[in-house]
């Protein structure tokens, strides 16, 4: 005893003696739960939460679209198919370079391009005054109809036209810029185009054209007028365009006409300038056969000056054979008939002179007759071959003159032929200039006719496949789709909203916000205690002292007999997770404190000291809230000292330690406000009172103030084996928590957990946690319903 008192305090009840710690299985807690990703059950849970706000959003879109449904005005749409046709625009007979390249192309632009002229505003201006609508009930009844989105199209753009300045228009306005004839046609044409709807038939050359009113006849009526009308344009067309082909041509063809005539002046211009008046003058066959027999002269020249000149190397090669030779030698070439018989003469004679002399001597007189014979032949010889040699050499020249003269010739007949040749190049050029203009001037006035009979024909390749029926089905509005779309609409927004308000919505209400989002292990939940009648710590006090037994607590709790099983058990839940949330043995310094003021602090403080002294271990319950003490009111100590007078020295410890009505349990009052709490707390004497309460009570139990709002906690908690955090289900702020916590770890505190408090587990999201361990059915399964088990048996 006498170690327990503090120099100065004396007389301790004797009911206080140390006690052995009871038999608990210390187990290594579990460690907090990291940040998963959210279970499908999460978003089921916030859905649940908030289900009369999916169910409110639900009815008011799908009831609202039902009445706009009802009360809009039917609307039947008219079809007509129509067929669109390549088209030759070519007036003339030959193709652009590049059209054969490009047909696919060009197709598929010209179909985009009466795709666009069907939708045009001109085709719309020539529907409406035709039929003229604006005098039609029916289309004038199209302007709106009463729509809501109509009506929120008019009130956003009026609001923009006034945030940029500016007045939004009138009719009055309007028609002071327009005309009011144009501008009740052009409001006219926006109202058909509106309601005007062109869809190509994909893979083909056909288009529907739509047109939406409320009256059928009126859609059929207008759908038909558009196709023929869109004929008829293009009747128009094709009109204008071969009258300006026309116009085109006339202009072309007089530009030839010029051109022709110039290039036939050019032509004959030039025949007579180089002497060609021949091949002006005759045909094309003619010219040619009188430049083939200029050609053919010279061939004939050419021939014989070949001959000539052979001709010419023998006369010279004789010539050269006999220039120099002698009567001796003489050539055989150029011995004669009588220089062959003077020679024959002349032998014979020489024969006979020589027979003659041998027999009758020189002197003979019938000898020198025979010599004067020879000699006379020998004279007549040497004359003829001087005449041979004469002949020969006036041969070669001869040859060689008439070698000159066709040389002369043969060159004056080439550049005849030459210049021949000069003159029919440019003569031809001349000449199919000439034809190429007259065939140019033929083919546009061939084409200018054609275009004179094109002009007077009607021919359209746009073709009316099926013309538009008078509708019987309502095309809009279409109530199934609009039911199915509002109730699909009326599903995502009311879930949109479920999730955007429980998004906003940064309270602590399930042990997941805890363990994920401030990473913190939870110790529990502890249900809302506002259906009793009297508040929850009186009751369990009440029913501890009475007896500690489950069973007592049916003669002092109000309400159901399971939520009296529900609020025991929450309190035995959390003294398991206490007893197990340190390693190798419990926590016997617990401080419970909470972030902000009205958490119920005080009643989970007093509620755990309670359960924990009824597992046969003595505990001290310490009220150390100085600013605002609560704990002596629950046990009629309000007149009494407390710890203020131990920590200020004025009593020992032991004459403040009060025994209550429950067995096990003592507690020690906060005693009156000191001015200065935080420094009483983090004194010397609070410091020796923890370490002497050690070893006299096996659990001590602290009520402490909130952390935010005053640093006593925060003084206290590295002193203490760990801390309790209390939070209140749905209304204390993650951020509360958090901040909390993170001064806890800054003075170094060991936060053993946070307890949910003041949770109504009949909402979805505790549903999940304490089914089974709330749920009447599971307490009577295991004797509950009676509350006949020993309450001090956990």
């Amino acid at each position: 005893m006498a170690d327990l008192m503090i120099p100065g305090t004396e007389g301790l009840p004797t009911q206080i003696r140390p006690s052995p710690s009871p038999n608990w299985a210390h187990q290594k807690p579990k460690a907090p739960s990291k940040v998963e990703v959210p279970h499908l059950r999460d978003y089921w849970n916030v859905v649940l939460k908030r289900k009369w706000l999916v169910l409110t959003v639900l009815v008011t879109v799908v009831v609202g679209t039902a009445v706009q449904t009802m009360t809009t005005t039917k609307v039947y749409r008219s079809t007509a198919r129509v067929r669109i046709d390549p088209e030759s625009t070519n007036i003339l007979p030959y193709e652009d370079v590049y059209q054969a390249a490009d047909q696919g192309i060009a197709m598929e632009t010209y179909l985009q391009t009466q795709f666009k002229i069907l939708q045009g505003r001109t085709l719309a201006e020539r529907i409406v005054k035709q039929l003229q609508l604006h005098e039609n009930p029916s289309f004038n009844a199209e302007t709106s109809g009463g729509l809501l989105t109509d009506s929120l199209a008019g009130l956003i753009g009026g609001t923009i036209a006034l945030l940029k300045g500016r007045q939004p228009e009138t009719p009055d306005s309007a028609e002071n810029r327009l005309d009011k004839d144009e501008a009740d046609l052009s409001a006219d044409v926006d109202r058909f185009l509106g309601s005007l709807q062109v869809q190509p038939i994909r893979g083909s050359r056909l288009v529907e054209v739509s047109y939406a009113s409320h009256d059928a006849r009126l859609a059929a009526t207008i759908v038909n007028t558009l196709a023929d009308q869109f004929i008829e344009m293009n009747f128009e067309s094709r009109y204008q365009a071969t009258t300006k082909a026309t116009e085109f041509l006339q202009k072309q063809m007089h530009e030839l006409k010029v051109k022709v005539e110039k290039s036939e002046e050019q032509l004959v211009a030039y025949a007579r300038a180089h002497n060609i008046l021949s091949l002006a003058g005759s045909s094309s066959k003619e010219g040619d056969r009188s430049q083939n027999i200029i050609m053919q002269k010279l061939a004939d020249l050419n021939q014989e000056m070949t001959k000539v000149e052979a001709q010419m190397i023998e006369r010279s090669a004789e010539f050269d054979a006999v220039k120099n030779a002698t009567v001796q030698d003489f050539p055989d070439a150029l011995v004669t008939d009588n220089i062959r018989q003077l020679e024959t003469t002349l032998a014979d004679l020489e024969q006979k002179l020589a027979n003659m002399t041998s027999h009758y001597g020189p002197v003979w007189p019938e000898v020198v007759q025979l010599k004067r014979e020879v000699n006379e032949v020998n004279t007549q010889l040497v004359r003829e071959k001087k005449r041979a040699i004469q002949r020969a050499r006036a041969q070669y020249q001869v040859a060689v003159d008439r070698r000159n003269r066709l040389q002369t010739a043969l060159v004056a007949q080439k550049e005849m032929a030459d210049q021949l040749n000069e003159n029919s190049i440019q003569y031809n050029i001349l000449q199919r200039e000439v034809e190429t203009n007259k065939q140019l001037y033929e083919g546009l006035l061939q084409r200018l006719k054609e275009a004179g009979v094109a002009a007077g024909l009607k021919s359209s390749n746009i073709n009316v496949v099926d013309r538009g029926e008078t509708p019987r089905r309502v095309y809009r509005p279409r109530t199934a789709i609009n039911l199915a779309l509002g109730l699909i609409l009326g599903l995502m927004l009311g879930v949109s909203m479920a999730f955007f308000i429980d998004y906003l919505d940064n309270t602590i209400k399930t042990p997941d916000d805890i363990e994920k989002t401030l990473d913190l292990p939870s110790l529990g939940v502890i249900p809302a205690f506002k259906m009793f009648e009297t508040p929850v710590g009186t009751r369990l006090l009440t029913a501890a002292s009475t007896q500690s037994t489950d069973a007592s607590v049916d003669a002092v709790l109000q309400g159901s007999q399971d939520m009296r099983s529900r609020v025991w058990e929450a309190y035995r839940s959390l003294r398991t997770s206490l007893l197990l949330s340190n390693s190798g043995k419990p926590p016997q310094i617990i401080l419970v404190t909470s972030a902000l003021p009205a958490e119920g602090k005080t009643t989970t403080a007093l509620n755990a000291a309670i359960v924990l002294a009824q597992t046969s271990a003595r505990t001290l319950l310490i009220d150390l809230d100085m600013r605002r003490p609560k704990i002596g009111s629950h046990f009629g100590l309000n007149g009494h000292q407390g710890m203020s007078y131990f920590l200020t020295g004025n009593s020992d410890l032991t004459s403040q330690v009060r025994k209550t009505s429950v067995p096990n349990l003592f507690v020690v009052s906060a005693g009156y406000v000191p001015p200065n709490p935080a420094e009483l707390i983090g004194s010397d004497r609070m410091d020796k009172a923890l370490k002497l309460l050690r070893d006299y009570f096996q659990y001590v139990v602290i009520d402490s103030p909130p952390i935010l709002s005053v640093t006593d906690a925060l003084v206290l908690s590295p002193k203490v084996d760990g801390v309790v955090m209390v939070v209140r289900g749905g209304e204390t702020p993650r951020e509360a928590v958090r901040r909390a916590s993170e001064h806890l770890n800054q003075v170094g505190a060991k936060i053993l957990g946070v307890m949910i408090n003041d949770v109504d587990i009949r909402k979805s999201e505790y549903r999940y946690y304490y089914k089974y361990y709330y749920d009447s059915k599971y307490y009577s399964g295991y004797g509950y319903g009676g509350d006949k088990e020993d309450a001090g048996k956990s």
